[in-house]
């Protein structure tokens, strides 16, 4: 079946980059440029000042406040003319507050499509790794949200990885709005699509017995051919791991993707069970963006609309 490649709209025509500066800031930019370039998209950048201790004298604070003013219009200036040169639309703001207050606010007011967040925290077990910022966007956001990890900004100072998007799947019914936003930023952009599975090690068979994982296989590979229109047939894989974050980002480095696309369910970022989710684990591990798309089902939607009137970080556990 011929590609439709570049003949349709992007899923994403409206990106923010939301930044307080930090070294990640970079490698966030880096993605975020290729990523309008190859949508035609528009990008919005919001840099976010830290809350002004009340606690400091009022004399430094005002000085220390038009210091950091000045540097950020400088910065922003700079971004600004460094993405418009490249021919993608740009504009800039700052602001001050709480910031994943101020990154729902203007997702809300500019109808963004997609945001993009960087993480400069170090790997590790503990869930702090991932901050509570993110995860509050994540968690509230009405729109997919990119993450650009360490392991993934390390990645971006080199080439740009040529491979396919991946689209990692556990088959819950909630998950399926993510293989058709991966699906329609793949037609837009030209790029192949890889579904993938992941069965625990425990269930692979020592007699070499196949029919569990070919049962899976053609399961993905009916998802695939249910919501991949206009795209070549994606290639289909079940693999097995005994941990399944490991699995999936061994299959990414494999492939030189480009990009992964989780549908992750609302539920599973508030388990306290667990002190590192899996889309987090795979997120600071990942040597490529993760697009990640938090659905919910009815219970988990009516719950969701009341948390947003107290969107303080999480109690990280």
């Amino acid at each position: 079946m011929k590609t439709l490649a570049r003949k349709v709209r992007s899923p994403f025509k409206k990106v923010l980059l939301a930044t307080d500066f930090s070294v990640n800031l970079e490698a966030s930019l880096r993605v975020a440029i290729r990523l309008c370039q190859m949508s035609d998209a528009r990008l919005s950048i919001l840099h976010l000042h830290k809350d002004v201790s009340p606690t400091s004298g009022p004399t430094n604070n005002s000085v220390d406040d038009r210091i950091q003013e000045n540097e950020a219009r400088l910065i922003l200036k700079c971004l600004s003319e460094r993405v418009r040169e490249v021919g993608v639309r740009c504009r800039v703001s700052s602001d001050t507050g709480i910031p994943s207050e101020k990154i729902l606010e203007v997702i809300d007011a500019e109808g963004i499509d997609l945001a993009i967040l960087g993480t400069s925290e170090p790997r590790g077990s503990n869930r702090l790794v991932f901050g509570p910022t993110a995860e509050v966007v994540m968690r509230h956001a009405p729109c997919p949200i990119m993450t650009v990890g360490p392991v993934a900004a390390d990645q971006s100072k080199m080439d740009a990885p040529k491979g396919p998007v991946i689209f990692a799947t556990d088959f819950h019914s909630v998950t399926r709005e993510a293989i058709r936003v991966a699906v329609s930023y793949c037609r837009s952009t030209g790029s192949p699509l890889h579904c993938l599975h992941v069965l625990p090690r425990t269930l692979q068979s020592s007699d070499g017995d196949s029919a569990l994982p070919e049962i899976l296989a053609s399961a993905l590979r009916h998802l695939a051919a249910t919501n991949a229109k206009g795209i070549d047939l994606p290639i289909c894989c079940v693999t097995f791991g005994s941990e399944i974050s490991n699995a999936i980002v061994d299959y990414v480095r494999n492939q030189h993707a480009s990009l992964i696309f989780l549908g992750v369910r609302r539920s599973s970022l508030v388990a306290t069970d667990d002190p590192l989710p899996i889309v987090f684990r795979i997120i600071t591990e990942a040597p490529c963006p993760v697009v990640a798309i938090v659905c919910e089902t009815d219970d988990e939607r009516s719950a969701s609309r009341s948390e947003k009137s107290d969107l303080t970080p999480l109690r990280l556990t």
